[in-house]
């Protein structure tokens, strides 16, 4: 059965499904994935993914976010993952299955992180190094000082997502036409960081909050924000800790109910 917002990673003959939230960009990021993590994984659960068209939709962040929650009505989850800036949304999710269902939702966060004005600046600058090569190095330097003001001065992260993303596309659509890249393209490139600067400030409006079982799994280097939860450190990178066995057994002793 399809469900609005989600992706199949994985079918399985079990009625409850390990969800998994990330910003995957699958095709472009240099991160594992869910996508890695799941061939690994025990069966028989079922593995869905989010997908990432939706996360830019009208409205406010913590609108959207009550609306993506109300369109995962009729999940039924064993675990929830939270990738990153998808810790506080997978945590939203779990309570809020757990409160439709009145069974708790096991959660599982890989090096959670909170987003703020600067997590979007940085996806800014980082767009925006796509586009050094064929701009004035004065033109980049005055974005990036633009964008970082933008950033700290902004209250409403929202509102700073259209800003840096309107940014992008003033500068995105000349450089591509100037070189000769289809506007195709040029649209597809202000569309995806449009979108992921969306799901950041979406992410914001949700709260890192979960009970005080959560596994928490840390590549090597993450400095996470203050956690409870029990917590598991990996020596691994965090490109590779999505598609690390190590992390994988993790998981599936929790769905074992090894706790340990």
């Amino acid at each position: 059965m399809p469900f609005a917002g989600w992706r199949p990673l994985r079918a399985g003959a079990g009625s409850e499904a390990v969800l998994g939230v990330d910003f995957t960009q699958a095709r472009v990021r240099a991160q594992a994935g869910f996508a890695q993590l799941v061939p690994m994984l025990p069966e028989p659960y079922p593995v869905w993914g989010t997908v990432e068209e939706g996360w830019q939709l009208p409205g406010d962040p913590a609108a959207r976010l009550s609306g993506w929650l109300a369109a995962s009505e009729d999940l039924r989850a064993r675990a929830v993952l939270g990738y990153c800036a998808g810790a506080p949304l997978a945590c939203a999710l779990a309570r809020h299955l757990a409160d439709r269902t009145g069974a708790p939702v096991d959660v599982v966060l890989f090096d959670p992180s909170v987003a703020g004005p600067l997590t979007l600046y940085y996806q800014f600058d980082a767009a925006l190094g796509s586009l050094a090569a064929v701009l004035a190095e004065a033109e980049v330097a005055a974005a990036r000082e633009a964008a970082l003001r933008d950033a700290e001065a902004a209250g409403d992260l929202d509102a700073l997502a259209a800003t840096l993303a309107g940014r992008y596309t003033a500068l995105a659509g000349p450089a591509c036409a100037s070189q000769g890249v289809p506007a195709s393209i040029a649209d597809q490139m202000c569309t995806r960081l449009a979108t992921h600067l969306g799901y950041f400030a979406l992410s914001a409006a949700a709260e890192l909050a979960y009970p005080p079982e959560t596994l928490i799994v840390l590549s090597a280097e993450h400095d996470p924000p203050p956690l409870g939860g029990r917590v598991l450190r990996l020596p691994v990178g965090q490109n590779a800790l999505l598609g690390d066995p190590a992390a994988a057994a993790a998981v599936g002793g929790l769905l074992a109910g090894v706790r340990s």
